[in-house]
């Protein structure tokens, strides 16, 4: 008979113990700060999709209205005598031009007219205005047929008067700490300008303009609103010598949505139309410096061509 051994079964040693807590402590670490890295990375993939959506949107918007600009249904009721062939693009309290802008400025006045304010843009950001007139159904001239649309989606109708125009002009204001991108747009049924919001986020807001100095509708340089304009009639600065915008703007995503700056503060300057574009400028509000506080931000810029001539 096979008589077994017993067998004592001994416990851990302190250092063995110890040994297996660091080993459990580091792979906790490990698992935590791979977690984190994944969240932060969903985060910026996530907020720049979104950011992106956002600049598809407010393009679509600022192109749309840009390809509108001095539009003029030539072949509309005539019983608004010369209201067309005087070219008016705008309430007689905007001027007449059917693009205009300024540098460093917000769009203020009351209901019934604009003004633009003077270095008070947000983030030196500009204004930029267009007008158009509308364009009315073929059955009933009162009534807009819904193809000149202004940047709140209101349809405009063929005009009966001066007044009775489409006007899209865009700026920054601030709302509750977040910096948006609004547009006023003339009500010709109630002789009112209104506000509408179009996009949160937009930090900057800059424009320059294509200006055609021998009239063949291309632009022979790019200017800004406060640059110095060729003595080209009928006035100087004549904005309708303008057949082209190039619209930037710097984007920024939720608070956590960078995965932070670099340590050269050089390649931290955003150059909302584009650093080429840009050159050696030193105008206000071409280069934005951002601050470092945890927020992705992107630069989106395009350029919109006049397709209503006005010869």
């Amino acid at each position: 008979m096979i008589r077994g051994t017993l067998v004592r079964q001994q416990g851990l040693t302190l250092i063995e113990l110890l040994v297996a807590v660091v080993l459990m402590l580091l792979i906790s670490i490990a698992t935590i700060a791979i977690f984190n890295v994944s969240s932060s990375s969903y985060r910026t993939v996530d907020a720049n999709q979104e950011l992106q959506d956002n600049a598809r949107f407010v393009m679509e918007i600022i192109g749309q209205a840009a390809r509108s600009a001095g539009y003029q249904d030539r072949t509309g009721p005539t019983s608004v005598g010369s209201v067309l062939t005087d070219k008016v693009f705008g309430p007689t309290t905007v001027d007449t031009w059917r693009v205009q802008g300024a540098n460093n400025a917000n769009i203020g006045g009351g209901t019934s007219s604009l003004s633009f304010g003077s270095s008070n843009g947000v983030n030196k950001s500009d204004a930029l205005v267009i007008r158009f007139f509308g364009a009315s159904s073929t059955t009933n001239p009162t009534e807009a047929d819904g193809s000149m649309i202004d940047c709140s989606g209101r349809s405009i109708p063929y005009p009966s008067g001066s007044l009775d125009v489409g006007v899209s002009a865009f700026y920054i204001k601030v709302l509750n700490g977040e910096p948006e991108l609004y547009c006023k747009s003339w009500n010709p049924a109630t002789g009112n300008f209104s506000d509408t919001q179009i996009i949160r986020g937009v930090e900057t807001f800059q424009v320059m303009y294509g200006l055609d100095t021998d009239n063949d509708d291309v632009p022979n340089r790019w200017i800004s609103a406060t640059s110095t304009w060729d003595p080209l009639p009928p006035a100087t600065p004549n904005w309708n010598n303008v057949v082209a915008v190039r619209v930037g703007m710097v984007l920024r995503g939720s608070s956590g949505s960078s995965q932070g700056q670099s340590a050269t503060a050089s390649e931290n300057v955003l150059y909302p139309l584009g650093k080429t574009f840009t050159d050696n400028s030193t105008e206000d509000g071409l280069k934005f410096f951002p601050p470092n506080d945890g927020r992705l931000r992107r630069t989106f810029v395009a350029t919109f061509m006049f397709q209503n001539s006005l010869r």
